[in-house]
């Protein structure tokens, strides 16, 4: 009976994916169905121009770091899925890092993880999780069927050639890839669709979970069959599908996390459960401590990780260096804000996000955003940074930035030229919202009575600070009509994960090298022994038994810093801290700041500033009651329950 519920969960699911008349809409050039006519599979690959549609809505179910839209804002607009960046009640997965500290009292974060009240209930019926396993709340798994029916399907389309079948398979085989990789990374191992499931393959199906070695294993095979049917680079008119360097550079990332102490230690970060009811007869009882581990720790997993950007580097070297750096042409914050957001701008390598036109129905307009526009209903909280993520940057000439030094130094009085927070990494001012810098034409009044800080008891900028990045001047020409780009992975990110295997293996002045590619487009000074001891100075870093590898844990974390800085609100923060466990990162205070105005001065006149001592914000729950369950997410009970090889994740 359970695997029968599952089975009519499957077909429902199956019967959904092509079927409706928004499937077949993608941009805003897409026809609707006519009304009164049934669409097919049938319908949907008798011609080229159905199925690229088909694709387009496989394609609009890619995760995005931004949230989408408020359909009653735009009626039903050209978005197939909001969810896809709908996750956490539209909240950024940097909320739940040390990066944000989201005050947005409807959002996910706020009230389900910062409160304790996540759980493996929540995720049966709630789409305000992380990244949810149940397929009604989340699109992985329905990406996954919609990218195997095209793969099906396409041959029988009479009017595409054949080398475009072959290409659009291979973009199909990755957006199977790009889903297992997120369920990966949330959950473990889970269970392994290889085809679509219908009434006739359905009796042979095997729908338990994985082991996470086969998960990884199923989508670097992924990432190579895909490899080998895609083009290298694509033109601006095809820019956002997926490319060979997009298959090479997904493999060096899943490679990555396999080689993390997550999965890669002599010990399971928690030990699994035993499965219940119908899920007993289903599981092989030898696979159930790997859901979560791979069983040993082995150096030649980060070897594997140095192979992979090797062969990357190698193959756009033989391609003419295609991807590279958006170069610092004497302004590095330019550089900066166009590198992640810019179409076709050689650094991007896979691109999500692209089902909307422009920036403007984003939620993280208003979520994120602050206003001074009268009337307007935006900066609800979301993106308050906090002070512990301002101070990773360090001032421009590489050298430790911390405000506390500043305060003790200079006292709590400052001016717009001589305050804590002038002179740093260029990479701040994008990214946070800083009083004084440059905003609209004006300077950005993160003070209390200021348009941007607005009140002490405001929310969105609660902490001293909002976040900027996908922000910037907040206005028609540099966001709202903007064409809409989400950077899932750029080749900034492939510089720092081989800059990281190679000092986990001992190569500690050839990860310099890699490290400084995102350093010096910064504007910032190569990294030195010297530097790295100040940088890093008293602080106190976890080591790792389970895991011995070779790497200088100062230099580990200074690549952690910079990946923080790099790449903020590119969803990569959370990650880094679940696969090298750490829990003192969880755990350790957060805190803002305030700044107001010294008496005399005013937001025509600014010239003096006071500085708070920093205040320590509410802490989470996990501070206190701390588990290495929440590592990775909890499977929802009632999928669990049904019976057919699901066991639920430590702890949960």
């Amino acid at each position: 009976m359970r695997k029968n519920n599952y089975k009519i969960y499957l077909l429902l699911l199956l019967s959904c994916a092509f079927a409706g008349c928004s499937d077949l809409r993608f941009g805003d050039s897409f026809l609707d169905k006519a009304p009164g006519v049934d669409v097919t599979v049938d319908t949907i690959f008798s011609s080229k121009v159905y199925a690229d549609r088909a694709l387009n809505s496989a394609y609009s179910t890619l995760r995005c770091g931004l949230s989408v839209y408020n359909p009653s804002w735009y009626g039903e607009y050209f978005c197939d899925y909001p969810d896809a960046g709908n996750r956490l009640g539209s909240d950024n997965l940097d909320a739940l890092t040390d990066l944000i500290e989201s005050h947005c009292t409807w959002g996910g974060v706020y009230n389900m993880y910062y409160a304790g009240q996540y759980n493996s209930e929540v995720e049966n019926n709630n789409a305000n999780t992380k990244f949810g396993f149940n397929p009604s709340q989340d699109l992985a798994y329905r990406g996954i069927r919609k990218a195997f029916l095209y793969i099906e399907n396409v041959d029988r389309v009479p009017d595409m050639s054949e080398a475009d079948k072959i290409v659009r398979k291979g973009e199909a085989y990755m957006i199977i890839a790009c889903h297992y990789h997120e369920l990966m990374r949330h959950f473990g191992g889970v269970p392994l669709l290889k085809s679509s499931v219908n009434v006739e393959s359905d009796a042979g199906a095997d729908y338990s979970r994985q082991p996470v070695k086969a998960v990884a294993e199923y989508i670097l095979e992924l990432c190579k069959e895909a490899a080998g049917m895609l083009p290298w680079s694509v033109s601006p008119a095809d820019d956002g599908r997926f490319t060979k360097a997009a298959a090479m550079g997904l493999k060096c990332r899943v490679l990555q996390y396999l080689a993390s102490p997550l999965f890669n230690a002599n010990e399971p970060y928690m030990a699994m459960g035993t499965p219940q009811g119908g899920n007993i007869e289903k599981l092989n009882a030898e696979n159930i401590p790997y859901m979560v581990w791979l069983g040993n720790y082995d150096k030649k997993r980060w070897q594997d990780v140095a192979d992979a950007c090797k062969a990357f580097f190698d193959e756009n070297r033989l391609n003419g260096d295609t991807y590279k750096l958006v170069e610092n042409s004497g302004n590095p914050r330019t550089a900066f804000s166009r590198c992640y957001s810019d179409r076709y701008n050689g650094e991007i390598i896979i691109a999500t996000g692209r089902h909307t036109a422009t920036y403007r129905p984003f939620y993280h307009t208003v979520f994120f955003g602050p206003t001074d526009e009268p009337g307007q209903s935006r900066g609800w909280g979301a993106g308050c940074n906090t002070l512990n993520f301002v101070d990773l940057f360090p001032y421009a000439n590489g050298e430790p930035a911390l405000y506390r030094e500043w305060i003790r130094t200079n006292g709590h009085e400052g001016t717009l030229n001589n305050n804590p927070f002038v002179d740093r990494d260029p990479r701040l001012y994008e990214s946070v919202m800083i009083a004084g810098d440059r905003f609209q034409g004006r300077l950005a009044e993160m003070w209390v009575g200021g348009r941007e800080r607005a009140q002490a008891t405001s929310v969105r900028a609660i902490t001293g600070f909002c976040s900027r990045k996908f922000i910037w001047d907040y206005n028609s020409t540099t966001l709202f009509d903007v064409p809409s780009n989400y950077a899932y992975l750029r080749l900034a990110e492939i510089y720092l994960i081989y800059a990281e295997a190679l000092n986990e293996l001992g190569q500690k002045s050839e990860a310099y090298k890699w490290l400084d590619k995102t350093r010096n487009r910064a504007g910032l000074p190569d990294m030195s022994d010297g530097l790295l001891g100040r940088l890093q100075a008293d602080k106190i870093l976890p080591d790792y038994p389970e895991a011995p590898s070779d790497g200088d844990p100062k230099l580990r974390e200074e690549i952690l810093d910079e990946r923080a800085r790099e790449l903020y609100f590119e969803e990569t923060r959370w990650f880094d801290m679940v696969r090298w466990k750490r829990a003192d990162i969880f755990q350790k205070a957060l805190y803002g700041i305030t700044i107001e105005l010294k008496e005399g001065s005013s937001s025509t006149n600014p010239e003096g500033l006071l500085f708070s001592e920093p205040t320590e914000l509410n802490p989470r729950y996990w501070k206190k009651n701390w588990s290495p369950k929440w590592y990775l997410s909890a499977f929802p009970s009632n999928e669990v329950n049904k019976g057919y090889g699901l066991i639920q994740n430590p702890g949960w």
